[in-house]
């Protein structure tokens, strides 16, 4: 992919991933995007969600890169990944709305821990008091599962939390759902058709008027899983499509900030 931010402070596009109730999609995003774009099987990024012996779970904001190229010609692609797990039901588990803010803002360093009992205090370690444009998030991604029978209603309420945040920055939004060869036997069949499925019409639809997110901002697509050893040109159409969305609409908000920085 031929991308180059046009902003001397923006190094990398970066993208937030705020992940659903399990069963989301959650690291597979990433993996499934870097076969896409390397037209092979890549090697699998970690799970960024461990699980505690006492059953709590510890999120960390971590980035992702993907690499390219070999041996001297070796690189990244201009863009990064933070995924965090904010989207749960319980209130105890996942990031709390005010970190998530701070992240999108640029405030939270690699390697914190997020508490689901309080936030990120400006005295911490992890908190960076003075984000450049490099460290601020371009593009919020809702990463949720199409085949879920029905959003928990705690958990539309915290989407529209994230939404409103990040409407408040001004920072871009996109939703992705993913298995959608288990929404109908017609996607299963032959994954082309995603677009002519009238469930996955409709559970696109009604996750529309939930959230409040444009039917044009909602992407459609099936992730690689551990059994697939070589690449499908279909389901890398609606991978690298997503992708495009993403570069596309976090590109326009960065061009946004040097606008906004010059004072045009």
């Amino acid at each position: 992919m031929d991308y180059e931010p046009q902003n001397d402070e923006v190094h990398h596009l970066r993208v937030l991933l705020v992940y659903g109730p399990v069963g989301a999609g959650k690291s597979s995003l990433i993996n499934s995007m870097t076969s896409a774009l390397l037209g092979r099987m890549a090697i699998p990024a970690a799970v960024n969600n461990t699980q505690s012996d006492e059953g709590s779970f510890t999120v960390q904001y971590k980035t992702h890169r993907i690499r390219k190229g070999r041996g001297k010609s070796r690189g990244y692609f201009p863009f990064v990944f933070n995924d965090i797990m904010g989207l749960e039901s319980d209130k105890n588990v996942g990031v709390r709305a005010e970190d998530l803010k701070l992240a999108m803002m640029g405030h939270v360093k690699e390697g914190y821990k997020f508490n689901p009992i309080c936030s990120l205090s400006p005295s911490d370690h992890y908190y960076n008091p003075h984000p450049k444009p490099d460290d601020k998030v371009h593009v919020l991604v809702l990463l949720l599962s199409a085949n879920c029978p029905e959003t928990n209603t705690s958990v539309i309420q915290k989407m529209k939390e994230v939404r409103q945040t990040a409407r408040d920055l001004g920072i871009p939004q996109i939703a992705i759902g993913t298995h959608i060869d288990d929404v109908c036997d017609q996607i299963e069949k032959d994954i082309k058709n995603v677009y002519k499925s009238k469930s996955l019409k409709t559970k696109m639809e009604m996750f529309s008027n939930e959230v409040g997110i444009p039917l044009n901002c909602i992407m459609a697509l099936k992730n690689y899983s551990q059994g697939e050893m070589k690449n499908n040109p279909d389901m890398d159409t609606l991978i690298l499509t997503a992708l495009k969305h993403i570069m596309d609409f976090g590109d326009d908000f960065i061009e946004e900030m040097s606008e906004t920085a010059n004072g045009v």
